[in-house]
């Protein structure tokens, strides 16, 4: 059970990810001319998610 309400908190850590990497963005950096903010941030933001998808597939093969 434990194992469980781990993996639905990776899920929702992923779904907030991606919330972010669209809001962020298109919201609060809207004014910022330079593309390298959003650049980083969709960077970061990926490799979180990938991180993320790590920890809820780990266990699938038992």
């Amino acid at each position: 059970m434990r194992k469980d309400k781990a993996k639905v908190g990776w899920g929702v850590l992923i779904v907030l990810l991606i919330l972010s990497a669209y809001f962020i963005p298109y919201r609060f950096l809207s004014g910022v001319d330079a593309w390298y903010g959003s650049f980083l941030l969709w960077g970061i933001v990926g490799m979180l998610v990938i991180v993320a998808n790590i920890m809820v597939t780990k266990d699938w093969g038992k």
